[in-house]
């Protein structure tokens, strides 16, 4: 594949306040899940998928379709980005978690993104690289295919950590849960250790939260030969301490092969709390600051939840359809 190709990208959406999925995820709560999986929060939905499939439409030139992940379930408004011809027909195309899991249909109904980011490569049609980001996540200013694709190599940005601290955590966890029965709160940084660790790779290439390139051939070709692994990995139904980060099993398979460049973490505008308004609403016009997330827009007050809107709003105006738009905007 040359570097000229379109790349596809997949955006993982679920509509949290939906009450069919509320009443379908409260059949398979028990008290053996860690409470981090569960919070109402992790499911949420506050019009952030609009921003971000505007955010590619408005900065990312060489991406080919872009599929919305889903559980029986659509934006309200997705059709109007065609309808209002903010892109071409067919450019973005809904896939329903039924198509996901195609072959593996025992590990559904699912709520655990990890279990979903797993199978990204069964989409049908999907490009042999593609870039995988939740909704909450945006592109803040104009990207270049460089940003994530050289030459054939993926471009990854992080630092690598050792192995040995975020392993004894993991078995001193297993231990108290299995000794005593309380629940291991899953972890980022421990799910991207184990991606390292099930390679037999001594260290992990640790990243944070921002769009990630994968690799259809190399995940697909992995779990060809470890259905076993690929099992146990879909089978929860919520994020558990037991499980890989998929895309730092991307990472790590494409560091081993010589197929990754890899380079410093860059800063992103990022929204955890009210204690970043300020910063985060002057990156939306800072060119060196690429990439954007929003996490818990939910939890903000009102008040800074409509600053953030409007300064949304405002940035990706041309390419947002009028719904999303407040009406005495401008």
């Amino acid at each position: 594949m040359k570097d000229t190709h379109p790349i596809d990208i997949v955006i993982a959406w679920v509509d949290g306040n939906d009450s069919k999925l509320k009443n379908k995820r409260r059949q398979f709560m028990n008290q053996s899940e860690s409470s981090n999986a569960l919070q109402d929060t992790r499911f949420a939905s506050n019009d952030e998928i609009y921003f971000c499939i505007a955010s590619i439409l408005k900065f990312v030139p060489y991406c080919g379709k872009i599929y919305v992940v889903t559980d029986q379930q659509t934006p309200q408004w997705l059709d109007q980005f065609e309808q209002q011809n903010l892109c071409e027909k067919g450019k973005i195309r809904l896939v329903d978690h039924t198509e996901l899991f195609r072959g593996h249909e025992f590990a559904l109904p699912t709520f655990n993104s990890l279990s979903i980011e797993t199978m990204l490569w069964n989409i049908q049609g999907i490009s042999d690289y593609f870039i995988y980001l939740n909704d909450d996540f945006f592109f803040n200013q104009p990207s270049d295919q460089q940003d994530f694709l050289v030459d054939d190599r993926m471009v990854m940005y992080g630092h690598w950590e050792i192995n040995l601290v975020k392993k004894i955590k993991y078995i001193v966890r297993k231990f108290v849960q299995n000794k005593f029965g309380k629940v291991p709160q899953p972890s980022y940084t421990m799910a991207q250790m184990l991606s390292a660790d099930c390679l037999g790779l001594s260290k992990y290439f640790e990243i944070h939260h921002r769009p990630h390139i994968l690799s259809r051939v190399l995940l697909c070709n992995y779990f060809e030969k470890n259905m076993q692994q690929l099992q146990k990995q879909i089978g929860f139904k919520f994020r558990n301490i037991d499980q890989i980060l998929p895309v730092g099993l991307s990472n790590h398979l494409a560091i081993k092969k010589d197929q990754a460049i890899l380079k410093n973490d860059v800063e992103i505008a990022y929204l955890k709390d009210h204690r970043d308004l300020e910063f985060f609403i002057e990156a939306l016009s800072n060119p060196d600051v690429k990439f954007g997330c929003i996490q818990s827009l939910d939890q903000l007050q009102q008040s800074d939840e409509q600053s953030i809107r409007l300064a949304l709003v405002d940035k990706f105006r041309d390419v947002l359809p009028s719904q999303i738009q407040p009406i005495n905007a401008g």
